[in-house]
């Protein structure tokens, strides 16, 4: 399983992501990510449909690269990514991403968002389809009839479904329609947005993306995988984990659970007064965590 770093942060190649920060091990995170998923919303059409200097940078950094089209950011901001644009934008920068992501209509059955995928392939555009949590099943069916050899599912994030719901939806999906009778893959199937750790290792995915790491670290924890769980300890005392008793917290943990954790910092060369004075550091941490899951996924 490939996992793809999502989520909005601030790159610098030789400062390894942040600025000013004393004791930073320069261009560390540039080296700790292996791949990255972009939305074409932040990182080209917003911008007068050109690349962005962070990608350009994590190109330079030799990361894998994938392209999403980013209708949903769009979709919350009331506007409509131009199918033409976009079409310009694959042709001019498309060869440096593996995967390209079609341009998906939020909120419809999905009519419109194949509609999106043969227009992008009628204007020369290689691109992927998406199914989403609320399409009908035809569009599904559509895809692995014509065999298209990558398909994403979307709408795993921001619909309002618990874990349960979700993962009631997605065992339907793949028993049915995208496993063999031995449990394997028919096809390369990319989750959009899978943060449930549970459901990352639960189903054969040949990829996922999430910006769980980024998120972590903005509000100030760190993310660990240990024992087959992933623990999160908070390190800054401006997070309101610091009031949450219930949380884990640093400060509060006992001597032998601080121990732990220092053992768990410690290969990334970083400290817990690191970890509670800047998110670069706990990024640094978190990108390492969950890349490593690619190691331990079910593929």
């Amino acid at each position: 399983m490939r996992m793809y770093l999502a989520g909005e942060t601030p790159m610098s190649k030789d400062e390894g992501w942040s600025r000013d920060v004393e004791g930073w091990q320069v261009g560390a995170l540039s080296t700790v990510i292996k791949r990255r998923l972009y939305s074409y919303y932040y990182h080209g059409y917003s911008i007068g449909n050109r690349l962005s200097k962070e990608v350009e940078l994590a190109f330079d950094c030799n990361m894998e690269l994938f392209l999403d089209s980013g209708a949903f950011s769009a979709f919350t901001q009331n506007e409509t990514i131009d199918i033409k644009r976009y079409a310009d934008f694959i042709h001019q920068h498309g060869d440096i991403f593996s995967a390209i992501a079609s341009l998906d209509d939020i909120g419809s059955t999905g009519a419109q968002s194949w509609d999106n995928l043969k227009e992008l392939e009628r204007l020369g555009c290689g691109v992927f389809p998406t199914f989403h949590q609320d399409d009908e099943i035809q569009y599904l069916t559509k895809m692995l009839d014509e065999g298209y050899p990558l398909i994403a599912l979307g709408g795993l994030v921001g619909t309002g479904s618990s874990s349960k719901t979700l993962g009631e939806w997605l065992d339907h999906v793949w028993s049915k329609y995208l496993i063999h009778p031995d449990g394997t893959a028919r096809l390369r199937v990319h989750g959009f947005g899978m943060t449930n750790f549970e459901l990352m290792m639960r189903y054969p995915w040949a990829s996922i993306d999430s910006s769980s790491w980024a998120q972590a670290g903005i509000f100030g924890g760190c993310v660990f995988y240990e024992n087959k769980k992933l623990y999160k300890v908070t390190f800054s005392n401006e997070s309101p984990e610091q009031r949450n008793f219930e949380g884990w917290h640093f400060n509060r943990l006992t001597e032998q659970q601080r121990a732990t954790v220092d053992k768990w910092l410690v290969k990334h060369g970083v400290t817990a007064q690191q970890c509670a004075q800047h998110y670069s550091f706990r990024h640094l941490v978190n990108a390492a965590t969950y890349q490593e899951l690619e190691t331990i996924g079910t593929n």
